[in-house]
């Protein structure tokens, strides 16, 4: 059986194949007995887990990233969260590794072409020139890595999925208002997360790299753009502007940006790029929740628990 399939089953016994352990914390119960809270995850989807009164090897198979084979009941809990109640667990030592990782609710091979066609429409020969040059040496990682590590599309592709939604709202914004410069609010926004590829391990168990604890992919970027444009002996305005939309994408200091956004293309970009993180965060909270219920808080939002309402899509 598959995660996405779980809900189907509430308070009956299931078995899911292979998954990972994607994170796990340690409590105590009331009684003084040890659990174990797990995120698990195969290729379809993650859920919340419990094992109760967990014994030494309970604690050895159900640790971080070890692969395993769990029996238990899926159960609401809080009038809407679906959580699995880990009954037997076994280590699971052959397995296909494509079905550990989350896939992307749109192919990558489409979504690699239509990222490709918004670097191709990039009309300033310098713009093009150092995005094209940059995107060529992380093509393969493009196609593969994540957004984040747990709270945006956390999927193979993820980061693909997120450049190419924040180009399509781009693209309807710049034709709105035709004082934004759309070469480079396209070029920002490929570039503005591009050194996650860097920074982030990849699609399963997702960790950050030594490069992304110590540097960041803000840093990573901005250092990318300067070696490109003189590469291709690129001098100028261009190179600044490229480099103020990402270093200051987070759009506040507390945030992580070490510069504010200070043109109007900057501006916009940051706003896209909370727009379109902070809706799939909500959907993505909302995603197991039962109508009528509300999600667990969402410490990206303020804390704020979202309600599921009965418009809501199914």
């Amino acid at each position: 059986m598959k995660i996405k399939d779980l809900r189907d089953f509430i308070d009956r016994e299931c078995r899911i194949d292979v998954a990972i352990v994607v994170n796990v914390t340690e409590g105590k119960s009331s009684k003084g007995s040890k659990y174990l809270s797990l995120t698990l995850q195969d290729s379809t989807g993650t859920i919340e887990a419990k094992k109760w009164e967990v014994s030494p090897s309970d604690e050895a198979t159900l640790a971080l990233k070890k692969v395993v084979c769990i029996e238990g009941y899926p159960l609401i809990y809080n009038g809407s969260q679906l959580q699995f109640k880990i009954t037997d667990v076994e280590p699971v030592s052959s397995y296909n590794e494509e079905d550990l990782i989350l896939t992307s609710p749109v192919d990558r091979k489409i979504l690699m072409e239509r990222f490709m066609n918004y670097v191709d429409s990039i009309e300033d020969n310098s713009i093009k020139t150092i995005v094209s040059e940059i995107v060529l040496n992380k093509y393969n990682k493009l196609l593969l890595h994540p957004a984040a590590k747990t709270n945006h599309h956390e999927y193979a592709g993820g980061l693909l999925h997120h450049e190419v939604s924040m180009l399509d709202l781009a693209k309807a914004i710049a034709n709105l208002y035709p004082t934004i410069n759309k070469d480079l609010l396209y070029g920002g926004i490929i570039l503005h997360d591009i050194g996650k590829t860097i920074e982030l391990s990849g699609p399963i168990a997702t960790e950050y790299t030594v490069q992304g604890k110590l540097i960041g992919h803000i840093s990573i970027i901005q250092t990318d753009i300067v070696e490109a444009a003189k590469k291709h002996n690129i001098e100028g305005e261009v190179v600044t502007l490229l480099q103020h939309m990402v270093l200051s994408h987070h759009g506040k200091l507390e945030y992580g940006s070490p510069v504010l956004p200070l043109t109007l293309e900057a501006e916009v970009m940051y706003q896209i790029d909370n727009i379109d993180s902070k809706i799939v965060m909500i959907n993505k909270a909302l995603k197991d929740v039962e109508v009528g219920g509300n999600s667990t808080r969402i410490m990206g939002l303020d804390g704020r628990s979202f309600y599921k309402h009965s418009k809501s899509e199914k």
